[in-house]
């Protein structure tokens, strides 16, 4: 018995003969698959949009991971590893305020403020060791400075 490819089974299924030859490439073109698009599995998520300051600090950690992936080594287990943690902190920080009110929730903001300027510290501390290049830290430092203006709206709209 002749084994068949998934693009061959695919063929075979779509114009319901048998293949007496071999296929061709120009024959697989023909074949249509539909796009696989995952669905939201919680329909309430799409009501609710998150805040701004949540997005940006997702994709600030997010961006601290992928450019601290190939640093030197003998930095990984010192700066990067503080990078990495404190950009986690603050989306930590940020979460824990949002689930609080009144001097807990301003205490939360507070924390993560603090956590932004530390990330700004050693993104500084990180390219004077060549840990990361100088384009990494101005990125780092356009998105902390874009967080902070955020969390600082949100902090003052507490306060009311």
């Amino acid at each position: 018995m002749q084994q068949l490819t998934i693009d061959e089974q695919l063929l075979r299924e779509s114009t319901n003969t048998e293949p007496t030859t071999s296929i061709t490439p120009m024959e697989l073109r023909k074949v249509s698959r539909k796009p696989f698009i995952v669905q939201s599995i919680d329909p309430a998520k799409d009501k609710e949009r998150e805040m701004a300051i949540f997005t940006h600090a997702k994709k600030l950690s997010e961006y601290i991971f992928v450019i601290t992936e190939k640093s030197p080594k003998k930095y990984r287990w010192s700066i990067v590893t503080r990078l990495q943690n404190t950009a986690v902190d603050v989306v930590d920080n940020l979460y824990q305020a949002n689930f609080e009110q009144g001097e807990k929730r301003l205490f939360y903001q507070t924390r993560a403020g603090v956590m932004l300027r530390l990330l700004d510290h050693y993104a500084e501390i990180a390219k004077k060791l060549q840990a990361i290049t100088t384009k990494q830290m101005f990125n780092i430092a356009k998105q902390v400075y874009e967080a902070r203006k955020l969390l600082g709206g949100w902090t003052k709209s507490s306060k009311k």
